[in-house]
């Protein structure tokens, strides 16, 4: 019976593998495909915080007149599939779905600038999780804004919209378009994990 129960689990996971992997063959080169419903809407992954985390840029309300206009971390997240190909070819493949979790800065501080002292030192620490956006590369689906579509969830605390639709190009696409480099990608902010290192 044991034998039985073990070669069931065997047989089961090779086909759940080879689900996941066939998931959506639009998209070869990576693990985790974005997933869209009848609407047009982005379905938001589950489990992103376990994909790989690329980097935190931080734009406080303090050092922008008190008015950022993204004023929390940016905690970037993207499918290991999809990082794997970039380390390998420097572009990023069909499907990558790149996650950025709004979270907020801990507040308190007796400073202008909103930074304030921890043990560490004067700087800004994270707080709160306070929103999600996506960018999902489909050259099909996006071609009018360089191949890239950008989804929002607004900026509040979880739980977030299980999906969302499009922004409009003006939103978030052209700021891209106008300061991104040629893939619509900040590469420039995550080049320390994106390069491989000497021995890799």
């Amino acid at each position: 019976m044991k034998a039985i129960m073990a070669a069931l689990v065997l047989i089961l996971g090779g086909l759940s593998g080879l689900a996941v992997k066939a998931q959506d063959s639009t998209y070869p080169d990576v693990d985790i495909a974005p997933v869209f419903d009848d609407d047009g809407a982005l379905v938001l992954p589950k489990g992103f915080r376990f994909w790989v985390f690329l980097g935190s840029p931080i734009t406080p309300n303090g050092l922008n007149d008190g008015a950022a206009g993204f004023p929390e971390f940016h905690n970037v997240y993207v499918q290991r599939g999809a990082f794997d190909h970039y380390r390998k070819t420097g572009e990023w493949p069909e499907g990558t779905t790149l996650v950025k979790e709004l979270q907020l800065v801990k507040g308190g501080g007796k400073f202008k600038d909103g930074s304030r002292i921890e043990p560490s030192g004067r700087g800004y620490f994270p707080a709160a999780a306070n929103g999600v956006d996506l960018a999902v590369k489909d050259s099909k689906r996006f071609a009018s804004t360089k191949n890239w579509g950008y989804f929002p969830s607004g900026h509040h605390a979880p739980p977030y919209a299980a999906s969302m639709q499009r922004m409009p190009t003006e939103a978030c696409a052209q700021c891209h378009i106008d300061n991104a480099g040629d893939d619509m990608v900040y590469d420039e902010f995550y080049k320390a994990i994106l390069t491989p290192l000497p021995t890799q």
